[in-house]
């Protein structure tokens, strides 16, 4: 592993660095499909992170698409599993869940339970740093961004300024694709060996912007994924001390 000796610029993703799963509005899910049970806010995070580990060797053995539903199922059973959903609950949740994502009711309003502590770590870099986004989302990441405190496109508001939100389905290209970075780097105008990109899943992140020629680091919080050889932090604090910020 070697660390990149220059950085001008940092892009982050969305899902996994400043929000993962709302787990009032899973639990939500799961009770409408005949499973009660109350998913721990205080263990939102860690339920993403292993449910990250439980489809990187998938992902990244490049046979199946990101958004094949069936992946989804070892997300979630590592994930439902770390908050403890066990025996025939767990199967009856990756159900529920299953059905939820193919009928479009638990898709929408999911990924909206913010990281604060990584908003906060991000302001810091922004003020040492320019910034911008990549996210593979559903076209609400510009307003996602500005309610939920994380930066905004307007230089003259409140909250950092970025020169880009690139959001996957807006522009009709989807990590791994190394397309999908380039209209953030021609927005910071930085060249791409000196522009890091900070994520959370090998498969989109580390090795779709390492295509598209980007030094990377895995947010890898839970310290699950010590069998790959790439740069790993456990959150955004530890990058930006690393910055200086």
């Amino acid at each position: 592993m070697v660390l990149p000796e220059h950085i001008d610029a940092v892009v982050f993703d969305m899902g996994g660095v400043f929000i993962v799963p709302d787990p009032t509005v899973v639990s939500e899910i799961l009770r409408r499909g005949g499973l009660d049970c109350e998913i721990s806010i205080e263990l939102a995070a860690d339920a993403h992170y292993a449910g990250v580990r439980g489809i990187t060797e998938l992902l990244a053995s490049q046979t199946v698409a990101e958004n094949d539903l069936n992946i989804w199922a070892h997300y979630d059973r590592e994930a439902f599993g770390r908050v403890g959903i066990v025996g025939t609950d767990l199967d009856q949740a990756i159900k529920i869940r299953a059905a939820a994502r193919l009928d479009g009711s638990g898709v929408h309003k999911v990924w909206r339970h913010p990281l604060q502590a990584n908003i906060v770590a991000f302001h810091r870099i922004s003020a040492v740093r320019p910034v911008a986004i990549v996210s593979n989302n559903d076209g609400t990441a510009v307003d996602q961004c500005r309610d939920l405190g994380i930066c905004q496109l307007d230089p003259n508001g409140p909250l950092p300024h970025v020169p880009a939100i690139v959001d996957s389905t807006t522009i009709g290209i989807a990590k791994p694709d190394p397309a999908i970075f380039d209209p953030a780097l021609e927005a910071l105008g930085t060249a791409r060996d000196r522009t890091l990109y900070v994520g959370d899943t090998i498969h989109a992140d580390v090795l779709g912007a390492g295509r598209a020629g980007l030094p990377v680091v895995q947010l890898d919080p839970l310290d699950l994924h010590v069998d790959h050889d790439h740069w790993r932090l456990p959150d955004l604090d530890a990058l930006a001390r690393y910055l200086g910020a």
